[in-house]
């Protein structure tokens, strides 16, 4: 017994060092590519099988190329590590999900979910010392700002602090649609198939970067572009699209002929009636012109 002993002990050590080398370092050696984690983490979502998702997404997550396919990833993961205990996570997600997002409205509905998170958990005060601690860093974090903006507005609206925020995030929130902006039309350049649908898009930023004559004078070049190739809902969108910048900019006749163009290329009625609300507004606005 006592011979065998160092044996023993040999051979339960070789099979730990064979277990440790064997058993990949981290789990995205399981996947070959991003797109292979995407799919295993899908199968999971699909099922609500969050708790499992969560390994093939933090393995997305390391395999990604770019931010683009990191944003999709930690939107995904929101939901998963909203489970968890710890609020650690939800808020490294979100905050990377609110400072890769073009749109303000996309940031607020992401800051909205963070606040309401923190909330339910009774973590109002701890991510408030977190995000104010984030905006001493960087001054034009968006995703401090949004965060802490909310909080003091919800909950400390007469704080003097509170109108600063709100100042110092839409100063952000015009100076990101204005690099929105400028980024769409140069890719309008070089991209003409889609020229006049980025054009749209562009227009919006404008009229979100509170720069009027150029979000007019962008949409103007959308509708003048040459024709895409889209199918009824896109078309429908684009002309929509153009029709709200038209209206919010003083062109209520150009909105009339965009609105009547997506009414008729919608079979949905909840959009429709959305639209026609709309078209009324333009014809409004144009009469008492």
């Amino acid at each position: 017994m006592i011979r065998r002993l160092p044996r023993l002990v040999s051979s339960i050590f070789c099979v730990c060092l064979a277990a440790a080398c064997g058993a990949p370092t981290s789990a995205q050696e399981k996947y070959s590519d991003y797109e292979d984690a995407m799919i295993a983490a899908g199968r999971f979502l699909r099922k609500n099988d969050y708790p499992s998702a969560v390994p093939p997404l933090e393995a997305a997550l390391t395999l990604a190329k770019d931010d683009a396919q990191r944003l999709k990833v930690y939107q995904a993961l929101v939901p998963a590590y909203r489970q968890q205990p710890e609020i650690d996570n939800v808020l490294k997600a979100q905050e990377f999900i609110i400072r890769h997002t073009d749109r303000r409205a996309g940031r607020s509905l992401a800051t909205g979910s963070v606040v309401s998170f923190a909330f339910q958990r009774g973590k109002l005060d701890a991510i408030t010392e977190r995000y104010d601690g984030q905006l001493q860093q960087n001054p034009k974090d968006p995703a401090a700002l949004t965060i802490l903006s909310s909080i003091y507005t919800q909950t400390k609206r007469n704080d003097p602090r509170t109108p600063a925020l709100k100042q110092q995030l839409n100063e952000i929130d015009r100076d990101l649609a204005r690099q929105l902006a400028q980024r769409l039309e140069k890719d309008a350049e070089t991209t003409p198939r889609t020229s006049a649908w980025l054009l749209k898009d562009a227009s919006t930023a404008w009229l979100e970067a509170g720069d009027k004559p150029k979000a007019l004078a962008t949409a103007k070049r959308s509708a003048g572009g040459a024709p895409e190739n889209r199918n009824q809902q896109l078309t429908q969108m684009w002309h929509e699209g153009l029709g709200d910048v038209f209206l919010q900019t003083g062109e209520p006749q150009l909105a009339i002929t965009h609105y009547e163009v997506a009414i008729a290329n919608t079979q949905q009625s909840v959009t429709k009636q959305g639209l026609e609300k709309k078209l009324a507004e333009a014809r409004g606005t144009a009469a008492s012109k």
